[in-house]
């Protein structure tokens, strides 16, 4: 649903997923999944603040049961760093990117590909 746009319908699936996976899974990476991507879904409807807290909230699992180097975290900075950029509010953004830049450097070295687009 989410792909077809149908953000309603799709943010209703994705909050009793969310209820099952909280309730069965506690903190889990499939539970930063569910928050990731209702953070995607708001930000694809512009609902920048929506997103951010969901973002935000996946981070904060993430941050509780992946390695502190996990490229997930990475790309969960990179998503909130982009709103922040779309706001206007350049050194949150900076700040999350550059965080996102050192996880990066550390896990796959100075030259690795991936390097270049968070650049």
């Amino acid at each position: 649903y989410h792909e077809r746009r149908d953000y309603d319908h799709a943010l209703s699936l994705y909050e009793e997923a969310l209820r099952v996976g909280r309730t069965s899974l506690g903190m889990h990476a499939e539970v930063a999944s569910i928050y990731n991507k209702m953070g995607n879904l708001y930000y694809e409807k512009g609902d920048f603040q929506s997103a951010i807290q969901r973002y935000e909230q996946g981070l904060q699992v993430e941050r509780a049961v992946l390695h502190s180097l996990h490229p997930n975290i990475t790309v969960t900075l990179t998503n909130i760093g982009q709103i922040h950029k779309q706001r206007g509010e350049y050194s949150q953004a900076l700040r999350l990117y550059k965080e996102a830049l050192d996880i990066q450097t550390q896990s796959l070295g100075e030259s690795h590909p991936s390097i270049a687009v968070t650049l």
